[in-house]
């Protein structure tokens, strides 16, 4: 497997290469956390289990943990990690799902970087690969819950990305973060664990999504917080040029 291979330079280098590109295809990115995360649930191993509908949801791992100043990580498919390798620098490390043994190692090594320093979180996205947005049901890899089983004690998070069309040129993206799965010696000890909980996660995933999605068509965008504008669109441009009021998003 390939592991991250952060340090300062690489992680501004590749930092600049993301935010650059999310502000130029982007009009507006908000997030949403259902509760926060606590001074306490800091010290914890955070994963954060995500839907995989586009080509940006790795971009949006990368913004999402400096939002919440954490010290991030992503599992990234072997191929794609070796094609881009770069993003070594910034976190990511490989998954090789059609070799066992490496699947193996890839879990080992998740649950070892959030075990040996606070505040670190790992980004998956337990589907494997690109799905569409609105594509029922969503079936996960079992990758999330064994991380969860050697890192314990833990967090994991539902997250649901969506990209959505709306007044401008540019689309805006959306991300939610649900409440989180508490991963303790309790659970630990139920019968199926791995099982259960992976069924969990999917169908907490699938709640995240499907409420998301509810929210953005109604509108009922209050609780977002906007954490990244994009560049000025060519609409935005003309009505400036030509002294017109702005058309509100609905």
């Amino acid at each position: 497997m390939l592991t991250a291979t952060k340090f300062p330079l690489g992680e501004k280098l590749v930092w600049l290469l993301i935010r650059t590109s999310l502000r130029k295809h982007f009009d507006r990115i908000f997030l949403r956390m259902q509760t926060p995360v606590t001074a306490a649930e800091r010290t914890r191993p955070i994963i954060i289990c995500a839907n995989h509908s586009s080509w940006w949801d790795g971009y949006v791992a990368a913004l999402v943990e400096r939002y919440l100043h954490l010290d991030g990580y992503l599992m990234m498919e072997e191929p794609q990690l070796k094609r881009y390798f770069f993003f070594r620098w910034i976190g990511c490390f490989s998954v090789n799902r059609q070799n066992a043994r490496s699947a193996i190692q890839t879990i080992q090594y998740a649950a070892r970087l959030l075990k040996e320093k606070p505040g670190r979180m790992v980004w998956l996205f337990p589907e494997g690969e690109i799905s569409r947005n609105d594509h029922r049901p969503l079936i996960f890899f079992s990758g999330a819950a064994h991380i969860a089983r050697l890192a314990a004690p833990a967090l994991i998070y539902p997250a649901a990305i969506r990209i959505e069309y709306l007044a401008e040129q540019h689309p805006d993206l959306y991300i939610s973060l649900g409440e989180p799965l508490q991963i303790g010696e309790e659970e630990l000890q139920m019968r199926g664990f791995l099982k259960n909980y992976t069924k969990e996660l999917e169908c907490k995933v699938t709640r995240e999504l499907d409420q998301l999605k509810a929210d953005v068509v109604a509108g009922a965008d209050q609780d977002f917080i906007q954490i990244l504008r994009g560049r000025t669109s060519t609409n935005r441009i003309f009505d400036a040029a030509l002294l017109r009021k702005q058309i509100k998003h609905q």
